[in-house]
């Protein structure tokens, strides 16, 4: 009896370490920053919904559009928010779109505990169900976090009622193995792999097996849909050659790449916009190629 209450103490002490570990490693920005743009500064209207227990921050753009092209929704990367898309919010809406933004659990001013990438998952499925009521095809945008995302997000939609016509990825990940692996340059060491692993356990108790659902067998086993995949051949945070969506082979033949190695575009935040820049204009020709394919 004594042997198996000090197991058991030792399993509650790994287990409350490995949530620390956890919470430390995605930890969510909070707040905004100055040279953004900001949502209370544009025609957006603000609005709030449920993610689980979570009350989640949303903004409508291009509601006055009098007869929208379609409904694009943004998912935003690790260490932004919403408002740092704006830029290319505005430019869709006024390419006649009607576009859904919002802040991921515990980003900007939400509350709740944002824990690993398939929190992101949850967040968008439920801010798909609240901004779209069926009458627009879709178009779903993620960067880095949401592009992974906006992928794998089609595990959890009932896709009878929603029209997902469209996915575009900004350098977005495949997998969370093998983006741990890569974060603790692991490769050949046995201490920084199991660490790794550990890691991932730590996903799969929080969030089940999906934390190991791989966005590159959603593209495959959704070939209806038009995926378009954006990277920077000098990523300085996802590898294009080994952790990328992009590096993976399809059988789809929906899929268009574009690997970008134009200098200031061609880094994790500069595919977004030039040099990472906040407010720096938008990336013209890449979001004009996109243009073409919606």
């Amino acid at each position: 009896m004594k042997n198996l209450l000090i197991i058991i103490i030792i399993l509650l002490v790994f287990i409350i370490i490995l949530f620390i570990v956890e919470k430390r490693i995605f930890s969510p920005f909070k707040g905004t920053v100055k040279s953004w743009l900001h949502h209370s500064d544009y025609n957006g209207r603000h609005i709030t919904f449920k993610s689980k227990y979570n009350k989640l921050s949303g903004w409508f753009y291009g509601e006055n559009n009098a007869c929208p092209k379609g409904l694009i929704i943004f998912s935003h990367g690790m260490g932004v928010t919403s408002e740092y898309y704006i830029p290319e919010i505005l430019y869709y809406v006024e390419k006649g779109y009607k576009v859904f933004v919002f802040d991921n659990t515990g980003y900007g001013a939400n509350q709740g505990q944002f824990l690993g990438l398939s929190q992101a998952v949850v967040d968008l499925k439920s801010a798909i169900d609240y901004a779209d009521n069926g009458t627009l095809p879709v178009t779903l945008i993620g960067h880095s976090m949401g592009g992974y995302a906006v992928c794998c997000v089609l595990n959890r939609l009932d896709l009878s009622k929603h029209n997902i016509k469209n996915i575009v990825t900004y350098a977005a990940p495949d997998n969370l193995s093998e983006m741990a692996l890569a974060f603790l340059n692991a490769h050949g060491s046995l201490i920084r792999t199991l660490v790794a692993k550990i890691i991932c356990f730590g996903q799969f108790l929080l969030y089940g097996t999906s934390a190991y659902l791989k966005a590159s067998d959603m593209v495959d086993k959704n070939q209806q849909i038009q995926f378009v995949m954006i990277h920077g051949d000098k990523d300085d945070e996802i590898d294009i050659d080994t952790v990328s969506l992009i590096s993976k082979v399809y059988t789809s033949p929906n899929v268009t790449k574009m690997i970008i190695s134009e200098p200031e575009l061609n880094t994790h935040m500069g595919v977004v916009r030039k040099n990472g820049m906040a407010i720096n204009g938008i990336n013209k020709e890449i979001v004009e190629r996109i243009m073409e394919k919606l």
